[in-house]
């Protein structure tokens, strides 16, 4: 059996940025939550929901004028089926939003696409959304 002194050893060695890697902007299909996350900022968010399919990420420490940290898509299996895209491959970030429009086209949702998402996904170069390999998780990418 291990001391304390032993385990806290452990732990603060697990925890001194051994195997966890840095933060990087991603777009990814959560299949256990069935949606698209598309998550540009590290921080602490309010989710903020705008209709049965979007969900804006708020952080609650923005960095400038910067509010936004990211956004979800809702029921994205039934939601890219509708639209035309496969959730077993990447899927074109601007392919997504044009669809989201398509969906949703009221001007509240116009306004958070084309002020909001596509600039904070332009910042922070998020290009595509990954798909979730077949045990349903996102793939890792190389270190």
């Amino acid at each position: 059996m291990k001391t304390t002194q032993e385990l806290t050893e452990l732990v603060r060695e697990s925890l001194s940025g051994g195997t966890v890697g840095q933060f990087r902007p991603c777009a990814f299909f959560d299949d256990r939550l069935d949606c698209i996350r598309v998550i540009a900022r590290e921080c602490s968010v309010v989710e903020t929901r705008v209709n049965g399919l979007l969900t804006i990420l708020e952080a609650n420490y923005p960095r400038g004028d910067r509010e936004c940290a990211g956004f979800t898509i809702k029921g994205a299996r039934y939601f890219c089926q509708k639209y035309g895209l496969s959730l077993a491959t990447p899927i074109k970030i601007s392919d997504l939003l044009d669809a989201v429009l398509q969906a949703a086209p009221d001007v509240v949702v116009r306004t958070i696409i084309d002020h909001v998402a596509r600039p904070l996904v332009k910042e922070a170069r998020i290009e595509q959304v990954e798909p979730a390999d077949v045990s349903g998780t996102v793939p890792q990418e190389a270190p």
